[in-house]
């Protein structure tokens, strides 16, 4: 590539950083959001995208080393092009003569360059002449080290934190048999190219094995015929197990997935209703079922830390609240340097409140599946004793099927799904039976 080119990376990649903490979105959609004003070159996308995924990695080390050495703080913006400029340059990304690039990188950003990132220019000639080729280790803030060391033991702690800097994540689908049969959907992927392997742990559930044209993987999930779901999502609502003609409680529904899935399985006849504080979420929760060919969701605008406006007693209930993500700091590696401390406690004390709220709203023999995209014990297996001493309506049951690890002090009807593992997002899900 040549140096414009790598500018272009380089400045389409700070562009979607930046957006990414503005908008709060993942550094994925914050890339595909930011490609719709640039509309980069094939060959500058795939670059950004790389150096993306590399900063999401080592950012931590990165951002570290400069905050040491600035006894001055920089700008937000310094920083990240900084950052991202040192976490490419470890990596081993062939960036060209630093000269030039930082030429480029005054002409294609024009007035989005840092001025504050000028005095620090050397600091990047002299990481790009040492030649430095690290592999960033640790790209973990030394809190969750500790947080993984605690629930795994030493050992099995180095494992995953290897195993989630050295491999990719799988893609799950599921077929939406509402919109065409099982062996429709199949036989049209195959003949496009999206070739699909069963996942022999959970009915229903595939594994992207391969894409021929990603434009076909595209447009079979915008027809929504394919749906992209982590298979830890897919077994939080197998295990919920809704049927034709019951009636369903999905809180914190938004975007849609979980509440699709449940849909497909109960055949489209019964009652969804799925609640959401946010109202523009829900709008967009909407037209993602609608699309799904569902006609059984009702959504209410509500928040679930406060006594829900429902007289409704459902058959089951499906609790998948905002968590701290630990789970999935190796689908979305950024986070890794995000979340904090405070967020498990933060999270916990929402969470406790949803399940309290919810509780009341399932019941007698009816049951609720909890789950949460963190491995913290803080947000799942603490938050369920407190909750069962307070509820003694409620027990803890077995999940079918077993899949992952049994929950931690003793709760083993919960179960926990981990990516070295279970090839999957790390994952919390207990099942709760009302007795009374």
């Amino acid at each position: 590539m040549n140096v414009e080119e790598v500018a272009e990376a380089v400045s389409l990649a700070f562009v979607a950083i930046k957006k990414h903490l503005e908008q709060e979105i993942s550094l994925k959609s914050a890339l595909y959001a930011s490609i719709q004003a640039y509309k980069p070159a094939t060959r500058v996308l795939r670059l950004a995208r790389k150096m993306l995924h590399i900063y999401a990695l080592g950012s931590y080390q990165a951002l570290s080393l400069l905050r040491r050495l600035s006894r001055e703080e920089l700008d937000q913006d310094s920083m990240i092009l900084l950052g991202l400029l040192l976490c490419s340059i470890w990596a081993g990304l062939d960036l060209g003569d630093p000269e030039e690039l930082v030429k480029a990188l005054r002409r294609v950003m024009g007035r989005l360059w840092p001025r504050g990132a000028e005095p620090w220019i050397g600091l990047i000639r002299s990481a790009h002449k040492a030649g430095l080729n690290l592999q960033i280790y640790p790209s973990y803030q030394p809190w969750f080290i500790k947080l993984v060391t605690r629930v795994l033991g030493r050992s099995e702690a180095s494992m995953l934190l290897r195993f989630q800097d050295e491999n990719r994540p799988r893609t799950y689908v599921a077929l939406n048999t509402l919109l065409a049969s099982q062996e429709d959907i199949l036989e049209e992927a195959e003949k496009n190219g999206v070739h699909l392997l069963p996942d022999r742990r959970l009915p229903g559930l595939y594994i992207l094995e391969r894409v021929d044209d990603t434009r076909s993987l595209i447009s079979l999930t915008r027809r929504m015929l394919l749906l992209i779901q982590d298979l830890s999502s897919y077994y939080a609502v197998y295990a919920l197990d809704p049927r034709p003609g019951q009636r369903i409680l999905d809180i914190c529904a938004a975007p849609g997935s979980k509440t699709i899935l449940a849909g497909i399985r109960m055949r489209n006849r019964g009652l969804i209703i799925s609640i959401d504080s946010s109202i523009s979420r829900l709008r967009t929760h909407l037209r993602r079922v609608r699309g799904a060919g569902l006609r059984i969701v009702e959504d209410l605008a509500a928040d679930a830390t406060k006594p829900l406006p429902l007289r409704l007693e459902a058959d089951a209930l499906l609790l998948d609240p905002p968590c701290s993500s630990t789970g999935l700091f190796w689908r979305e590696p950024i986070y890794r340097q995000i979340v904090k401390p405070r967020h498990v406690k933060m999270f916990a004390r929402l969470q406790a409140k949803m399940l309290r709220n919810s509780a009341p709203h399932v019941k007698r023999g009816g049951h609720i599946i909890y789950s949460t995209c963190s491995i913290s014990l803080e947000e799942n297996e603490l938050l369920i004793e407190d909750f069962l001493k307070i509820h003694p309506e409620f027990e803890l049951v077995d999940l079918e099927p077993r899949l992952g690890m049994d929950g931690l002090r003793g709760l083993a009807e919960t179960r926990r799904l981990y990516p070295h593992r279970d090839y999957c997002n790390g994952f919390f899900i207990a099942k709760l039976r009302r007795r009374w």
